[in-house]
């Protein structure tokens, strides 16, 4: 036996009794991205996770995150696909071009009412959603939300039909929602989150359907002074993982990172909720025009929203997803008003 082979042997033999380190394995290393901000609470409820996850793995898992990050929903699912990243915190929007089954949580405007509705909703569709995003190569870490779509305006507006005369941002990726708005008569303009407030400042946009917390983080405010205070869709989106390298590590550790991921979840969830609210009254201080929403103006945003289903159900969520969102909400409802008699 020569040397190379007698080497080899003996490695092969003493490593099992214990030889530190000499057949450990590489950790599973997680790349996560996401288009959340840095000092959002979002962002560090992640940081927490991660160092909750390095005291439970050690050095078997090394968490990634990059934040703020500009590329746009539909490119980070195109980095994760080619391996150059491999989790990331998606809205319904980049979720949605993994499994368009998704977007029936985010793309159904006025279809809940609260986020009692909300989350009712997700739970109920929750494991045919996860199912349908397994069988596509990805696993679910966690679902959370980040808020209630309002509109920030450069000029005051109530009616739909006010908001038909500005220029609207539409999420860059998404040619079915630009579609639509136009069919609603609506002037939509294509960007990335990253252009919204250059865009702004030179007229090219005059209207930004976000979330308050968003629009305080990122000074929206400071252009579109005004903000309807109407509820038009949920943020909702969900952190995942390529099934691929999350089979990597061990049952019983991923279980326990899962856990973990679910607590991060919950505060997440809980934080971004309130820090819609205190983003409003931050964003008053420095000027922002809270816009009321009387039940005359509440109707005909209604209506407009109703018109839109039509267009929504098949094209954009599937048509199954669609009538299993409206039966459990109509289950929740019913439920709701029983208890209350």
């Amino acid at each position: 036996m020569n040397c190379r082979n007698l080497i080899t042997l003996l490695l092969l033999t003493l490593a099992p009794a214990g030889v530190p380190g000499a057949l450990s394995a590489a950790p599973v290393e997680i790349k996560l991205a996401t288009i959340l901000p840095v000092g959002t609470s979002g962002h560090k409820n992640l940081m927490e996770m991660r160092a909750a996850w390095q005291k439970a793995a050690g050095p078997a898992v090394k968490l990634t995150i990059y934040a703020g990050m500009a590329d746009g929903e539909p490119l980070l699912v195109k980095k994760m696909r080619a391996r150059q990243i491999n989790a990331a915190v998606l809205t319904a929007v980049g979720l949605s071009e993994i499994d368009r089954s998704v977007s029936s949580l985010q793309m159904m405007p006025m279809m809940f009412r609260d986020w009692h509705e909300v989350d009712f909703v997700r739970e109920k569709i929750r494991p045919e959603l996860e199912s349908r995003l397994r069988a596509k190569g990805f696993e679910v870490l966690f679902w959370a939300d980040a808020g209630w779509v309002r509109y920030f305006s450069k000029e005051p507006g109530a009616y739909p039909d006010d908001y038909r005369k500005m220029k609207l941002f539409v999420l860059a990726g998404v040619p079915r929602q630009m579609e639509i708005m136009r069919d609603l008569g609506y002037q939509p303009v294509s960007l990335e989150t990253e252009q919204i407030l250059p865009s702004l400042t030179t007229g090219m946009i005059s209207v930004v359907p976000v979330p308050p917390f968003l629009a305080n983080a990122l000074q929206f405010n400071r252009q579109a002074r005004y903000m309807l205070d109407l509820n038009w869709v949920p943020i909702v989106g969900a952190a995942i993982v390529r099934t691929d390298v999350w089979e990597k590590i061990p049952p019983e550790l991923r279980a326990q990172l899962g856990e973990i991921a679910a607590v991060a979840a919950g505060r997440i969830r809980t934080q971004t909720r309130a820090e819609d609210d205190d983003a409003i009254v931050a964003m008053q201080k420095n000027g922002l025009v809270v816009q009321p929403v009387t039940p005359e103006v509440r109707a005909a945003w209604q209506t407009l929203a109703e018109r839109s289903y039509p267009m929504i159900r098949g094209p954009i969520v599937p048509a199954e997803i669609f009538d299993k969102v409206q039966a459990a909400l109509a289950e929740y409802r019913a439920a709701s008003t029983a208890g209350a008699h």
